[in-house]
């Protein structure tokens, strides 16, 4: 950033709970082989092809529940090629393009790291199919119960130096009669004192007969017998386009503050 001065970043535990997730800049077909644990569900989904078909999505998040400046009504324009994203907010901005993560005016408008929100905010949106990028390990694990109901379980984890975190790990429960993702429960090596969150997928949306989340629910923990009181979100608006993205639409303005946070491999 030619100079300019890096803010440090001092978020509570509510916040950065979620600074998990490995993100990945390209896709492979490993994870789409015939046996693999997650063909059922990609097919369920709309297919691994019909999603690596696409070379762009833009869509509103609203009511993120991880800081209430994101929980505002925010706007992502996402290259699935390579990742870049670019989020447009009330009061800020923030950006991705493969080297540097930014925000403007500054992560306190946000009140989250940049890189996280830009990468891990699409994570979510992006499953099943973000799991058959490269370096992502599966395990067909059996069984496991939420909320009374039993699902086949598929385990993920990350080789090293996979993205960002790649000492992370997810647990897929998935509907056994649909073959839809229902829960995911992870690891966040971020803090020591807190194991595991739990995300349930609500509800789905068919966009260009590709179903994308429409409304998450965050649970702190792993309590599949009662999870207690979580956080809601909801992605609406979404738009998937064949038109490769301005790539200088993500590059860090001149008033830009970078991540610097390291990654942890």
């Amino acid at each position: 950033m030619n100079g300019k001065k890096i803010l440090s970043y001092k978020f509570n535990w509510i916040v950065i709970l979620i600074v998990m997730i490995s993100f990945f800049i390209s896709v492979d077909l490993s994870n789409a082989s015939e046996d693999s644990p997650l063909t059922k569900t990609y097919q369920a989904h709309g297919g691994l092809e019909m999603w690596q078909e696409q070379n762009s999505m833009t869509y509103t998040m609203i009511g993120f529940p991880l800081s209430p400046q994101v929980a505002k009504p925010n706007k992502s324009n996402v290259d699935l090629r390579n990742r870049y994203n670019r989020i447009e907010g009330e009061g800020f901005t923030v950006g991705f393009n493969g080297e540097i993560a930014w925000s403007v005016p500054g992560p306190e408008a946000v009140g989250l790291k940049p890189r996280f929100f830009s990468l891990g905010s699409f994570y979510f949106v992006g499953m099943p199919f973000v799991f058959a990028d490269e370096g992502v390990v599966l395990i067909d694990a059996g069984e496991a119960n939420f909320q009374g109901k039993t699902y086949r379980l598929v385990k993920v984890g990350y080789k090293t130096g996979t993205g960002y975190t790649s000492k992370d790990d997810f647990n897929l429960l998935i509907d056994r009669e649909t073959n839809k993702l229902y829960v995911i429960n992870h690891s966040v090596t971020e803090l020591p004192d807190v194991e595991r969150v739990t995300w349930v997928f609500d509800e789905w949306q068919d966009v260009n007969g590709i179903l994308i989340p429409s409304k998450l629910t965050f649970y702190p923990g792993w309590n599949p017998d009662d999870p207690g009181k979580g956080s809601s979100y909801t992605i609406e608006n979404v738009k998937f386009s064949n038109v490769v993205p301005d790539k200088s639409i993500y590059d860090p303005p001149e008033n830009a503050v970078a991540d610097t946070s390291p990654s942890l491999h």
